[in-house]
Parts: C-alpha cells; structure tokens; sequence
C-alpha cells in the first residue's frame, strides 16, 4: 500500500500580503478629510442660522421700510411674517417699533399713492400691525379700514379689517373696544357696496361683540351675498344668538347650493361644498357651546339629513356624526 502524501503546506508569505504600518496619505484620507468636511457643514450651518436670525430683527426690516425704495413692500411682508411667528412677543409690545410702523402707514395713507407697490407695501404693513398687542396700533387701522380714493385701495381696507380682527383680542385695555372711530368703521364696512368688504366686516364685528355689532350682524342675516349671511350667522354664533340657526342650517343642508352657485370658478366649487360644510360643523359647535340651553332639536334634524346623504368627503361626514352624539347627549 502507497503512503499518503503529506499535505500541501502553503507559505505564509504566499497566503498573506504583508502588515505594513498605515500610511499618512491612508490616515488622511481615512480621518482627517471627514473631519474637514463635518467642520464645513457645522460652519455653513452656524453661518445660516446667524443670517437667519440676523435678517430676522424687526428693526432691520423698518431701516429698509424707511429708505424708500421700490422693494421696501418686501420687508414689510417679512416683519409681518416674523411678527405672526412663535417667538415674537417682546417684538410685538415694542412701542417704538409699532411707532415706527403706525407713522409710516400714516404717511403712506395721506400719501395716497396708488401704485401697485404703495398698495401692497399699505397692506403688509397693515397685516404687521394687527399682529401688536398694543392698542395704539389701532388708530392707523381704523384710518386704513375708511379709505378708499381708487379701487386698488380696497386691498387695503380688507387687510386692515383683518388686521383689525386680529388686534381687538390681543389688547386687553377696553378702550379700543369702545372706540366710536373703530366702531363707525365697521358699521361703514358692513354697509358697503361691496360683498368682500361687508364679508369681512362681518368677521371683525363678530370679534368685537356688544349690543350695536350684535345688531348690525342680525341684519346682516339679511344680505344679498351669501357669503356675508353665512359669516354673519357665524359671528352670532359666538355670542349663542338662536338668531343665526336658520342660516347655519343652510350651510349643512346638503340639497342647498346658492354658496358654492356664488363661486364663479367651476373648478373650485367642491372644495367651496366642502368649506362650507366644514364651516357649519364649526359654526353649530361653537352656538351649542355659547347656549347652553338652546333647542338642539332643528340642528339634530339638520345634521340627520346630512349624514343621511352620505356626505364626502370622509372627514366631513365623521366630524357629523361625531357632533350628532354631542347633541344626543344634551
């Protein structure tokens, strides 16, 4: 019998290359250009966050309101968007930047520049000073919310209407409320020939409250526009006014269309059905909350036709039957 052979026996210089220390140009590549290029992305990131808090101080954006230039509407729609921003409130009790703002929307007003730049520049500002939580910010609203010398200007007195809604909850001093020139203004705007105007008008009053806008907005119920009626009874819905049931029953009636027939593009009337129908939900939750002891029983009828027509999409006829059980409990 043959003898085996013995194993093969493989070298270990043939196996394995040999250990050699690593190289600089290896540790550089390995370590040190990473750590270069992380270094980079911290200072490129540091760098933007300072210019992003750098270009966002309110005082900066009033030197470049102040120079006059064709583009100082931009920074007035920046400090508006800084001012509606969390983390703005020592900016929004700034009494010499809100004097800055209220002088130059004066001038601007007095200016009466009709221009499509003036205008606009009329409107942010505007918007910046509904967002103070001091009242005199009010006197340079209520002079906006009254002027209109040219049609292009009726921008601004919705802007101001708006800002002017958003002031009167942030001002706890009363007299503002009280103000004979702010309620004159609304007064003129829930009778002005236009639908916008009065619509928006009807907003701030609901805002506003008290026995003269409860009243104006009851005869609001009575408008031409269905968008006006439709505002008008959600204001009243705020104060529990039963008054304004009849026309949020509209809003949730689904065989009732003269809100979305208002809607002059085709395109966009689903989405106006559907505001609309969210906005009755909000409309009757928010009069049940206001009157405890109202009749719920028309609304229950209401909100049962409704459901009944299966209405879309789902998030609609959830929020439906959600507040169905709310009322059943009452």
């Amino acid at each position: 019998m043959s003898k085996p052979s013995d194993p093969v026996r493989l070298e270990t210089s043939a196996a394995l290359p040999p250990v050699e220390p690593p190289s600089a140009g290896f540790i550089v590549q390995l370590f040190v250009i990473p750590a270069v290029i992380v270094a980079i992305i911290v200072v490129v990131w540091a760098l933007f966050n300072w210019l992003a808090h750098t270009g966002s101080d309110p005082r900066a954006y009033v030197e470049a309101m102040k120079r006059n230039n064709e583009s100082r509407w931009q920074a007035a729609q920046n400090l508006a968007d800084v001012l509606r921003s969390p983390g703005s409130e020592d900016a929004k009790r700034d009494v010499a930047l809100l004097a800055d703002l209220r002088s130059l929307l004066e001038a601007e007003i007095a200016a009466g520049n009709t221009d499509d730049n003036p205008v606009i520049f009329r409107v942010y500002l505007c918007r910046a000073l509904g967002e103070f939580h001091l009242a005199d910010a009010m006197p340079p609203l209520v002079k906006a919310a009254v002027t209109e010398r040219d049609e292009k200007e009726r921008e601004v007195r919705l802007a101001a209407l708006q800002g002017i809604a958003r002031l009167i909850p942030n001002v706890p001093d009363s007299k503002p409320r009280e103000s004979k020139e702010l309620r004159d203004a609304l007064m003129k705007g829930a009778d002005d020939s236009n639908a916008v105007v009065r619509y928006h008008a009807a907003y701030t009053l609901g805002v506003l409250g008290g026995p003269e806008a409860i009243a104006k907005l009851k005869s609001m119920l009575g408008d031409a526009s269905v968008d006006v009626r439709m505002n008008g009874a959600t204001a009243l819905a705020r104060y529990g006014d039963a008054d304004c049931v009849a026309e949020v029953l509209k809003m949730i009636d689904p065989e009732e269309t003269a809100g979305i027939d208002a809607e002059s593009k085709p395109e966009l009337r689903e989405h106006k059905r559907q505001t609309i129908l969210f906005n009755g939900l909000r409309t009757i939750q928010l009069y049940v909350e206001n009157a405890p002891g109202a009749d719920v029983k028309p609304l229950v009828a209401g909100l049962d036709k409704l459901l009944a027509s299966n209405p879309q999409p789902d998030n609609i006829r959830l929020a439906a039957e959600d507040l169905r059980r709310k009322l059943a409990t009452r």
